[in-house]
């Protein structure tokens, strides 16, 4: 494990709770345990952006609606997570 992750305590758990699903089309991919407890990913070849958007925002409302999971959020910051850079959004794209 990633030497600054363990010593915030954050990989002490591995290789336990840690899965992945991975959608028909190979597009989409959900990783859970991972550095930020969940990490949602769609990939599509191309250019059209709000194509990867809309179907990354499909997958995060249902996943925030599965009962009983609550995501850290500061009014301040906006979602809290285990890596500063990650703060805000939470939500990295590159092309």
């Amino acid at each position: 494990a990633d030497p600054y992750l363990k010593s915030a305590g954050i990989s002490s758990d591995w290789p336990y709770g840690r899965g992945c699903w991975q959608s028909d089309d190979g597009q989409c991919i959900i990783w859970f345990g991972e550095e930020d407890q969940l990490r949602i990913m769609c990939m599509k070849k191309g250019t059209k952006l709000n194509e990867v958007f809309e179907r990354l925002n499909k997958m995060l409302q249902v996943v925030e609606s599965i009962e009983g999971i609550k995501f850290a959020r500061s009014d301040k910051y906006g979602y809290v997570t285990s890596c500063p850079t990650n703060l805000g959004t939470g939500m990295r794209a590159s092309a």
